[in-house]
């Protein structure tokens, strides 16, 4: 079986979680697949996270947002848990109560998330290739 994935897209969001370099980048589709369209003039983009392990591929990797990027890597998915405290940190709006008889830290909820593992990465900023 082939997994293989390369992509092309903007470092919107940089990021460490233990010791993997993470990021975010907008990929814009090419003009022959199916628009997203944002608006009459401008398509939207699909946004990909990407995980370095160890934030090294042979060196240490730097991106930063607004760089250019090509990525190579491979898809990973995986399960974890978030607690209604985290879910309600990240949650944007207004402040939801939660009744005393609740411990937000205590109740948790599956969740599955894919990324692209970076195998290479080509990054491009004013110009300039990296």
């Amino acid at each position: 079986m082939i997994n293989e994935v390369v992509l092309e897209g903007i470092v919107v969001k940089t990021w460490k979680y233990a010791e993997d370099l993470l990021f975010r980048i907008a990929c814009y589709r090419d003009p022959d697949l199916p628009s997203k369209s944002l608006n009459e003039v401008q398509d939207a983009a699909d946004f990909v996270t990407i995980r370095v392990l160890k934030g090294n591929l042979g060196a240490p990797v730097v991106v930063e947002k607004g760089y250019h990027v090509r990525v190579h890597g491979f898809l990973q998915s995986r399960d974890y848990e978030e607690s209604l405290a985290d879910f309600l940190k990240d949650a944007r709006g207004a402040e939801l109560p939660v009744p005393e008889s609740l411990d937000p830290n205590n109740l948790r909820a599956p969740r599955g998330t894919t990324e692209v593992i970076a195998r290479r990465i080509m990054s491009q900023r004013n110009g300039s290739k990296r």
